[in-house]
Parts: structure tokens; C-alpha cells; sequence
């Protein structure tokens, strides 16, 4: 028996409700570099790791960065 992962940003296709998109400001624990991404609420809850575009490190979205708001629903 096979087990498909189920993304929460897919339930909306599934007759459930699309999560909040966020805004989120990281900071790269290695070398400073600020950016903002947006990322699934779920995602940034679980602590899903990033990656830093300047230096490659990867670290947990949670930890190293701050909601700066959400991303407004494309209609």
C-alpha cells in the first residue's frame, strides 16, 4: 500500500480550505543575509528549512525568521 503526501496548499483541489500564505523576513544564521519569502502557514509552523540564496546555508524558517505579513489570495 502506497501513501501519497497530501501538501496543504493541494486540500483547496480536495474540497478543503487553502492555509494563509505568509510574508516572512530570514535571516541566514551564517552569513546575515536578509530576505523575505513567502512560504505555506503549515510550512512555517512545522519549521520546514530554507536555504539562503547568498550562501547556500539551510536553516528553519522559524527559528531565523519573523511573519512580516500575508500574502493577499490571486483571484
Amino acid at each position: 500500500m502506497s501513501e501519497s503526501w497530501e501538501f496543504p496548499e493541494d486540500w483547496e483541489y480536495a474540497g478543503g480550505t487553502l492555509e494563509r500564505l505568509l510574508k516572512v523576513r530570514a535571516k541566514c544564521p551564517n552569513c546575515g543575509h536578509v530576505f523575505e519569502i513567502e512560504i505555506g502557514e503549515s510550512w512555517y509552523e512545522m519549521g520546514f528549512n530554507i536555504t539562503c540564496p547568498k550562501c547556500g546555508h539551510q536553516f528553519p524558517v522559524n527559528m531565523y525568521g519573523e511573519v512580516v505579513g500575508e500574502v493577499e489570495k490571486k483571484r
